[in-house]
């Protein structure tokens, strides 16, 4: 990838104002990117336009609630004011609050959980596909996390079922999208240290995680960026309805 390959390009990221969001936010920015941040956080977002503008980046941030699907319609329709037809699109929207045994996840629970980490990749997705369908071109990468993948034990019934979920959308979408000229890809990253993973485990907690994986270390933000970033370039362009797994080796055990 050119240090400008996206120079140019709309691109909207959703849950852009924490973690792996915002770090994908800010790259693509840097590299030329016109960028729409969404999230539902504004102080954070506030933060991201900064960082944005630090790198001489071009950005219009906007406050939404991913889990609404008339949210990411007006999501899209500012991007196109603003910059104009989207050809970038990253869903990073989810997350859990803690882990929760099956027995206990409340129906409320469940549907939240799925709403915010599956039903807000499927809304975005939707709202980008019509105008990338008519331009020829559309490149779509979907967060989902190694939970969806296999088994794990820090995260819930609900986070699991969700992020698996987005993996059959992804490939779903793929195989519909591809004669368009467009991809459609997910990354499942394992546990990345963003802040919410910081507060979750103490240091002891961190020295089993990296015990167990065999690159010895736990992920950087800056780890899960660069793959995304991979996914939604020209070197990604016969790439499609993929998962890539970004974990330090933790899924294969």
């Amino acid at each position: 990838m050119t240090g400008d390959e996206f120079a140019g390009r709309t691109a909207i990221v959703t849950g852009a104002a924490f973690g792996i969001g915002r770090g994908v936010a800010v790259e693509l920015a840097r590299r030329g990117a016109n960028v729409v941040a969404g999230d539902i956080k504004a102080d954070e977002l506030t933060n991201v336009e900064g960082e944005i503008a630090g790198v001489g980046g071009k950005c219009r941030t906007v406050v939404f609630d991913a889990t609404i699907s008339a949210e990411n319609e007006r999501l899209v329709r500012i991007a196109n004011e603003e910059f104009g037809i989207v050809q970038l699109l990253v869903a990073s929207v989810g997350g859990f609050p803690a882990k929760t045994p099956l027995e206990d996840v409340t129906d409320d629970q469940w549907d939240r959980g799925i709403r915010l980490n599956l039903s807000s990749a499927f809304y975005s997705c939707r709202a980008v596909i019509p105008q990338m369908k008519s331009a020829g071109f559309g490149r779509i990468v979907t967060v989902s996390s190694a939970a969806g993948r296999s088994p794990s034990n820090p995260t819930t019934a609900f986070y699991a079922a969700a992020k698996a979920g987005v993996i059959g959308l992804t490939r779903q979408l793929a195989q519909e999208a591809g004669r368009h000229g467009i991809t459609v890809n997910s990354v499942a990253p394992g546990i990345t240290l963003t802040p919410r993973i910081r507060e979750l485990y103490d240091d002891a907690g961190m020295e089993r995680l990296r015990s167990v994986t065999p690159l010895g270390r736990i992920a950087e933000v800056e780890d899960q960026v660069a793959p995304v970033l991979f996914l939604l370039s020209d070197g990604a362009r016969h790439i499609t309805g993929a998962s890539l797994d970004v974990n330090g080796g933790r899924l294969m055990l």
